[in-house]
């Protein structure tokens, strides 16, 4: 609807039509100025102020690079001209740093828009200006949902949550020290985490998520599994909060299948279920082609397996996400008969994380191979 309305926006102030054909492309190039300088706002923000910034994407298209630090990952794709930056709760006092993060965000969209208003000089550059006010607008706009946040959103209410959502952030710090020793692979360092988190909130969904976080990195899915259905039970659950949740349920019954710690057919059918109720509830379909691929392997559909764990490796940009695709996709290959490519696969989940549980597993299943 905004792109629509931009075009007609457009329309109207250049009138002629020839006029208005060069300045579409300058509403496509505006629009993508304003996103850049959205993200680059983030990035300064979280580089000046200290939240967690686990992941940056810079470009789209196929993968070129990854650089893969325990509490970091910067990617780079083939077409360098986007940015995505990724902030979370990192140092004490977490709510000020994010927000403000945000806030330097927002002010750098909205001058950059005003400049370009301010020497707009012919069609291209009007629809620039119209463009990138466009897309500040969208990210001003205040919206939640299971795909995202918007920065208005923050700006609006993250300062003012409610006390038992404002609890969880606070206690999100230690979370985040969980989840990088996990990825460092050092998991007693998670596990002290993760006793430092239960001392400071000995109840409430923090807890239970960094639980679920190391029981998964030690392979025991059928336990992170009760925990994660015992947060889907508590009562007055945010539907956002629902259906991410229900997406990690996905994984983990499909894995506890694969470990034999669930009867296929009873883990299956919780899995698929769960994939179905996040995705009726707004979760990105593309961040489910992971748990679709290990149930597509177990239910012994080699080509869709192999097809989606490979969409799901160029899509991931988390470090441990990849080598978990990279070895459902080995797992894939050695059902299709085709271990000598399975053996290349695995190498580069082991090049990421040899000590990760499944890697490990489907290591030793191609060594009796």
């Amino acid at each position: 609807m905004l792109a629509v309305a931009s075009v007609i926006v457009v329309a109207a102030l250049e009138r002629a039509p020839a006029a208005t054909l060069v300045a579409l492309p300058g509403l496509l190039a505006g629009a993508l100025i304003g996103l850049a300088v959205l993200q680059l706002g983030v990035l300064a923000g979280g580089l000046a102020l200290g939240p967690r910034m686990p992941r940056i994407v810079i470009g789209f298209g196929p993968r070129l690079r990854d650089w893969a630090t325990p509490g970091r990952t910067i990617t780079l794709r083939a077409v360098p001209i986007m940015l995505s930056v990724t902030i979370g709760p990192g140092k004490m006092p977490v709510r000020p740093r994010v927000w403000g993060t945000y806030l330097v965000s927002a002010i750098l969209g909205v001058a950059m828009t005003a400049l370009l208003v301010v020497t707009e000089s012919g069609p291209f550059w009007l629809g620039a200006a119209v463009g990138c006010a466009a897309a500040v607008l969208l990210a001003l706009f205040p919206r939640r949902d299971a795909a995202a946040t918007s920065t208005g959103w923050v700006l609006l209410h993250y300062l003012r949550l409610e006390p038992r959502e404002a609890a969880e952030i606070d206690a999100a710090p230690l979370v985040a020290a969980v989840t990088k020793a996990v990825q460092a692979g050092d998991l007693p360092a998670a596990q002290a985490a993760c006793d430092a988190l239960a001392q400071l909130q000995p109840e409430g969904q923090s807890l239970s998520m960094a639980r679920v976080v190391l029981l998964e990195a030690h392979g025991r899915y059928a336990e992170a599994m009760q925990l994660v259905l015992g947060m889907l039970a508590e009562p007055g659950l945010p539907q956002r909060d629902f259906a991410l949740i229900t997406a990690g349920l996905a994984g983990l019954a499909a894995a506890a299948v694969e470990a034999g710690q669930l009867e296929p057919e009873l883990g299956l059918g919780w899995a698929e279920r769960a994939i179905t109720d996040a995705e009726q509830l707004a979760y990105p379909a593309y961040k489910l082609n992971s748990a679709k691929a290990l149930v597509e392997v177990l239910r012994g559909n080699v080509s869709k397996a192999i097809a989606l764990a490979n969409t799901a490796i160029e899509l991931g940009n988390d470090a441990l996400g990849r080598a978990d695709d990279l070895a459902t996709l080995a797992r894939a290959q050695m059902a299709a008969g085709d271990n000598a490519t399975a053996r290349l696969t695995l190498g580069e989940a082991e090049r990421i994380a040899p000590w990760w549980p499944r890697v490990a597993r489907i290591r030793a299943r191609l060594d009796v191979s």
